[in-house]
């Protein structure tokens, strides 16, 4: 096939202004629909559809071969080739039918199809010309490959264009050949872009301010002697990017079936997401590894031009994609996505006379070259002793003849050891610009690797420092990229930004007096890494910020919350459940996130979203731990799966360390027997002013004055808070019921237990009487009362005890707390820890030495 040669327009004319000038050039959009866009007759008429939309710009579209014509088109020339006319046929009339049902499918009046078919018919019969002609000669050269395979793009160029005409816009069909001007190259051709900006300008100009809308085969172009050549696999990306460059079009929409451009294959990495914007030297990067989204060569042509590249879905046409432009995204976000190529072979010369020779670095290369072998990677010692390439599994033994044939000389010398050929082997790239003058991320990323127990064989990197590459074997290639994926946090919305190493990141979920107080002291926290408060959670919704909440933000919180109001009534704020919460925060990347629960709630959802998003936890909430066995035991092997720490030293004894002291006698051999204690610092107060004797009622009032009780008193009298605690702690020592097999004596008289609050409350008088007889019990019998929770392995009890002036708890005084460890090493002498055990500040500076311990020192 030859090129029409089109009339020249001025240079005047060359040259319109941009859009926006004087003399308004119409603003140019070039959508290319890739093969698996154009499917069948519902794919065509949904492309066509995207074309017709309503937009400021004027369309260029540019098409592929329908899905699995090309490889159609080789295996008929393949066919005729080795003289099988019938497969060839047979492949034709494949082709012919389905083309036919396309046709069919997307022109709704019958004279419109008999033109289109007619066409057809006439394509095909030359098709099938061409294939006898190949059948005959028994010869298939890459000139004649180059003019049937070049028949998909054109056949559904053809399609499209008649689609548009039949819904009554102005198409038309312009022959690649004669646009896209090429070094010639059959079957991996590239154009010659100074000369093709000119073709496109003048060929597509006229038809574009015309509002026509011309539809180019993609794939194609013209040597310089007019003969139709291809521009290798893919290609079609690549007529995209070299007709919008010379278009100065406003931007260039590559249709794929894929959402955009991702941070990992999702096959390997599941939780893979799409990146929103990437570099031109990125993309190509990744493009070049392996991510055969885009075409390798496709962004050569717009090295130095502004023009953007956006990846987008056609089977969802409102998603955003993935934008390719010249826009540095900030330094923060240094690592964008990462790529694996598999198939793989390390291909190393080795030799002490390489020291100091020059040209051997040279001469490898071009060995390889003259035998048509690419390069993926190379690395070389600084010793000069060796020199690592990466090549192609399948041309690994190509390599190495190619080498020793090179070498020869040197090899019978023994000057070089020999080529040694390791396959199985598979390249890792992380790419991103704001790698360089980032510290630290080839560090990340080794150390990532080690800890998945990932082999490094090879490492390279420019000094540019776009990307670093390792070679592992193939084997390790899915959780290599996995464990990288995590480390920088790519799943994540602000991930692969840089690691804050004084920074743990703090959600707050509930926000009343314990975490207003935790709010209050953080900032006198004396760490060189400090906790940061990135968000706080209530039952209304949450506020949020990865870069930390300000201190205005959370003074602004806290005042609201001391007042009454929700998080909901801050600017700012978002409408969610907690688990819901959690979800949308963990969303984003954070630094050791920790989601610290103070509230009184049920909670379990919240903090199983938490773990699975890879968060530790901290509880001041005794309900988690005091949730029926089964919720408890898989919440912790939760915990274990995702390696979350769960700290609960506050659910128990405020501030006092019963949980670290426990986990010390563990550690260190001992085994606990019984654990008795008073825990609660309300009923602690209350019966040491019943003691002085002072009347119930009026202890009660001063307690809650205090802010030693939850609104409703009943709550700390019914006991539940008590057996709680006395659950947590039995199941440290094997008990295995629930809070149901616990025995709870209620301080609630029966008649109380259901009437308002506010009646309860005006009603305390009417108990005065009974507790004083209680104490004057107590008294005679030279005994003091104290609520004592008791457990063992088998059996756990809380309720009201008379203890003789002996037992350690008889002189606990007002809110402190006690807990008796009889172990086997302390069963004369119990193990005693006493200390304040209720109200904010103390529950605070426990929840608070939790957080400090998953802090790095």
């Amino acid at each position: 096939m030859t090129t029409s040669k089109m009339p020249t327009r001025s240079s005047n004319q060359a040259r319109r202004p941009r859009p926006g000038a004087t003399g308004k050039r119409p603003a140019v959009e070039v959508f290319k629909f890739g093969g698996a866009s154009l499917a069948d007759a519902d794919a065509v008429r949904h492309a066509i559809g995207l074309i017709l939309t309503p937009r400021p710009t004027r369309v260029v579209t540019v098409v592929s071969a329908l899905a699995g014509v090309t490889d159609t088109l080789l295996g008929i020339a393949e066919a005729a080739k080795a003289g099988d006319l019938r497969a060839a046929e047979q492949g034709v009339e494949r082709l012919h039918a389905r083309h036919r049902a396309v046709a069919l499918g997307i022109l709704p009046t019958k004279t419109a199809q008999k033109a289109l078919l007619a066409d057809l018919d006439a394509a095909f019969a030359e098709l099938r010309t061409l294939a006898l002609g190949v059948a005959s000669l028994r010869e298939l050269t890459a000139r004649t490959r180059d003019f049937l395979v070049a028949r998909g793009e054109q056949l559904s160029a053809q399609l499209v264009v008649a689609g548009l005409k039949a819904r009554g816009a102005k198409a038309q069909y312009v022959e690649a050949a004669e646009l896209i001007y090429t070094d010639g190259i059959f079957g991996n051709a590239f154009p010659d872009l100074a000369l093709t900006d000119k073709r496109v300008r003048d060929r597509l100009g006229p038809l574009v301010r015309r509002k026509v809308l011309p539809v180019v085969p993609g794939f194609v172009g013209g040597s310089p002697d007019g003969a139709l050549v291809t521009l290798g696999r893919g290609g079609s990306d690549l007529t995209a990017t070299v007709l919008g460059r010379a278009l100065k079009a406003q931007r260039i929409t590559l249709w794929k079936d894929v959402p955009g451009l991702m941070t990992t294959d999702p096959r390997l990495v599941p939780s893979a997401r799409i990146v929103p914007q990437l570099n031109v030297r990125e993309a190509a990067e990744l493009a070049y590894y392996g991510a055969k989204v885009l075409h390798p060569r496709a962004l050569i042509p717009l090295a130095r031009v502004q023009v953007p590249v956006f990846v987008r879905p056609f089977a969802d046409p409102e998603a955003p994609g993935t934008e390719i432009s010249t826009r540095h995204t900030l330094q923060r976000y240094p690592v964008k996505a990462l790529s694996i190529v598999r198939g793989q072979a390390l291909v190393t010369v080795t030799g002490n006379g390489m020291l100091g020779v020059p040209g051997i670095a040279a001469r490898t290369f071009s060995a390889l070259q003259q035998a048509g072998i690419s390069v993926t990677l190379i690395t070389q010692a600084s010793s000069e002793h060796s020199i690592s390439l990466c090549v192609p599994a399948e041309r690994s033994e190509d390599a190495r003849r190619a080498l020793e044939q090179a070498f020869s000389l040197e090899l019978s010398r023994r000057e070089l050891e020999g080529m040694d050929v390791k396959g199985g082997m598979a390249t890792l790239a992380v790419v991103g610009l704001g790698m360089a003058g980032s510290p630290g991320i080839a560090s990340r990323m080794f150390t990532s690797l080690s800890r998945a127990a990932v082999n490094i064989v090879a490492i390279a990197q420019g000094s540019s420092e776009l990307n670093i590459s390792v070679v592992i074997t193939e084997r390790d290639a899915e959780r290599a990229a996995r464990a990288v994926h995590d480390e920088f946090q790519l799943d994540k919305i602000g991930g692969g930004g840089v690691r804050h190493d004084d920074r743990l990141d703090v959600i707050l979920l509930g926000v009343g007096q314990i975490g207003r107080e935790l709010l209050r002291i953080l900032p006198r926290t004396r760490r060189r890494v400090k906790p940061t408060i990135v968000g706080l959670i209530d039952r209304s919704g949450y506020l949020f910020d990865p870069d930390g909440l300000s201190t205005r933000q959370l003074l602004n919180a806290v005042a609201l919350k001391e007042q009454g109001a929700s998080l909901m009534a801050i600017d700012g704020a978002i409408k969610a459940s907690a688990p819901e919460a959690v979800s949308q925060i963990a969303r984003h990347a954070l630094s050791r996130p920790v989601l610290v629960d103070l509230t009184a709630d049920e909670t379990l959802p919240a903090i199983r979203k938490a773990i699975t998003a890879d968060w530790d936890v901290v509880l001041a909430n005794k309900k988690p731990l005091s949730a029926p066995r089964p919720d408890v035991e898989q919440l912790r092997a939760l915990a274990v799966q995702h390696g979350a720490r769960i700290l609960h030293e506050t659910t128990v004894g405020a501030g006092l360390p019963v949980m670290d002291s426990y986990a010390k006698l563990v550690e260190t051999g001992d085994k606990v027997l019984r654990i008795e204690g008073c825990t609660s610092g309300t009923l602690g107060f209350l019966l040491t002013e019943i003691g002085k004797g002072r009347p119930f009622s009026e202890a009660l009032r001063d307690a809650m004055a205090l802010g030693y009780t939850e609104p409703d008193p009943r709550d700390d009298l019914s006991g539940m808070d008590v057996a709680r605690k006395a659950l947590i702690l039995a199941r440290l020592i094997g008990f295995t019921g629930d809070l149901t097999d616990v025995t709870v004596e209620s301080l609630v008289p029966e008649a109380f237990r259901s009437m308002p609050v506010a009646k309860f409350k005006s009603t305390l008088a009417d108990q005065d009487a009974a507790w004083a007889a209680r104490q004057a019990a107590a008294t005679r019998q030279g005994r003091v009362l104290r609520y004592v929770l008791r457990a063992t392995k088998t059996n756990v009890k809380v309720g009201l005890q008379a203890v003789p002036p002996s037992h350690p708890l008889a002189g606990l005084r007002g809110t402190d707390n006690q807990i008796v460890f009889t172990t086997m090493r302390y069963r004369e002498h119990p193990l005693v820890i006493t200390g304040p055990g209720a109200g904010p500040a103390v529950t605070a500076a426990g929840v608070l030495n939790d957080i400090l311990q998953l802090t790095p020192a």
